[in-house]
């Protein structure tokens, strides 16, 4: 699911970036593997644009020039990095990773796509059955799904080419160059399903685009003109009659940010989203034409929830209880006669969820939290992500989320399903990521929800540093359409 965000330092992980995928790829695999394989030198020249034997933070882009600068003089020698490489070669060496909780659950979270293939923050369809990502070259790309299997059609996933060319999801400030916040999303026209973008225009101003499939073949057009920047593209999900709304950020650098959204037959006309905080996420509601963002009061000690209602521009304030909020997202809970309530991180330790028990200040009430086992070793939880949020599933509220070690997106973690139900002590609570043979440098990332023709599934991107594989997974979850 899309997130409206913009800022490279926070929390929140919503589309996954190209930062963090150089910061493995480019660095810790590129270079762990090179050791392996002796062909360490030529990468090292490869990286080395200006051709002075050193390199810099702007040539070796995420933390591992951190890590390879072992004397800390701002660059990185050879010698440098084949000394550094080899300690962790030594240290690092393929295992297992023991739980020390235990579920009865079997994992299972096959590769989808090519291993060691590029889908950057894919986005996953129930009504199109389809995927659309981002890859390295970025190139826009929508798959079939078997909505039997959750697996591609085909054997990359890469079915239909939309456009290429376009901006760079979430790249570091300090190489220089200008980067969304968000890959391609998902929405609906009255033409049908559609998928909306960042990319540069001929005088190099981000905008946003528009692209779908047509008998096969891509038709693709502009949305915005502005002078100034616009990225971060968030479409609508909720259909309510009218044209689809974008949300997007707009102005650079990154800190000046402000946040607008458009409807696209109306590009022209944007409405300005007042109360936006660019350090936290922000999202349109799946289940109302609502969007949703963490406004911080003057003196507050904790940003709460709000809503803007689209059609009036109203803002309400949803909670206001103790903990630091974020990824907000609203949902119909069947647990509650189908009410529409709220699904908030809370000071990324806990799944807070709310309720409108009609408080005279208009706030909702925290009425369940969800966490991940006390025992589990990863606690800072990311990414929640509702299942199936119009209708939860067997009677049943579910999110996906991401627990991982701490803040840094290249700790480790594990991908979890919780359920909220009736009864607090028959709640789910279940890690679905396949841990076989992962080493003790394997990471996943943020998880995306989809529900097949049986079963609801997650998907995830996951890293090996030290094994040398990374690629797209689909994880089973074991709940199934139909049953409580």
């Amino acid at each position: 699911m899309g997130r409206l965000k913009a800022n490279a330092a926070s929390e929140g992980g919503r589309g996954y970036t190209c930062a963090l995928l150089s910061a493995c790829l480019v660095g810790l695999v590129g270079f762990a593997l090179a050791q392996q394989q002796g062909d360490l030198e030529p990468r090292f020249r490869r990286l080395d644009r200006d051709g002075d034997g050193k390199l810099t933070p702007e040539e070796l882009p995420g933390e591992w020039f951190g890590r390879l600068d072992t004397n800390k003089d701002g660059v990185v020698t050879l010698e440098e990095a084949r000394a550094a490489m080899a300690t962790t070669a030594a240290a690092d060496t393929p295992q297992a990773v023991a739980p020390t909780w235990k579920q009865d659950f079997v994992p299972d979270a096959p590769f989808v796509g090519e291993i060691n293939g590029s889908y950057i923050d894919p986005e996953f369809n129930e009504g199109a059955g389809q995927v659309v990502f981002q890859d390295t070259q970025n190139r826009v790309w929508i798959g079939d799904l078997d909505p039997d299997t959750g697996r591609f059609r085909t054997a990359t996933g890469r079915d239909y080419l939309v456009d290429e060319n376009i901006t760079i999801i979430f790249d570091r400030p300090p190489q220089g160059r200008k980067f969304s916040t968000n890959g391609p999303e998902w929405t609906r026209d009255d033409q049908g399903h559609c998928v909306v973008y960042t990319k540069a225009d001929a005088a190099g101003v981000m905008q946003q685009w528009l692209g779908r499939i047509v008998d096969g073949q891509a038709a693709v057009k502009q949305l915005t003109r502005g002078a100034v920047d616009c990225y971060g593209n968030m479409p609508s999900r909720f259909q309510d009659g009218k044209p689809p709304r974008i949300a997007y950020t707009y102005d650079w650098p990154i800190w000046n940010a402000k946040a607008a959204w458009i409807f696209v037959d109306e590009p022209e006309e944007p409405h300005q989203l007042e109360g936006f905080d660019y350090r936290q996420m922000s999202m349109w509601s799946a289940v109302s034409p609502e969007f949703l963002f963490v406004q911080r009061q003057e003196g507050a000690p904790y940003g709460q929830v709000a809503r803007a209602n689209a059609d009036t521009g109203a803002v309400q304030v949803l909670t206001n209880d103790e903990g630091e909020k974020n990824d907000p997202g609203l949902f119909i809970a069947p647990e509650f006669g189908g009410e529409i309530c709220l699904m908030a991180s809370v000071d990324n330790r806990a799944v807070g969820i709310y309720r409108d028990l009609k408080s005279p200040d208009g706030c909702w009430t925290r009425v369940a939290t969800l966490t991940v086992p006390a025992d589990f070793p990863y606690q800072f939880i990311s990414s929640p992500e509702p299942i199936a949020p119009a209708t939860g599933l067997g009677g049943t509220s579910y999110v996906a989320l991401l627990a991982r070690q701490t803040k840094d997106r290249n700790s480790p973690g594990g991908i979890w399903v919780l359920g909220l139900g009736t009864d607090p002590e028959k709640r789910v609570v279940r890690r679905v990521d396949d841990t076989t043979g992962a080493s003790t440098q394997s990471m996943v990332l943020e998880p995306e929800p989809y529900v097949g023709t049986h079963e609801a599934y997650v998907y995830y991107n996951f890293y090996d540093a030290i094994a040398g594989k990374h690629g797209l997974r689909r994880a089973a979850t074991g709940i199934r359409r139909g049953e409580q």
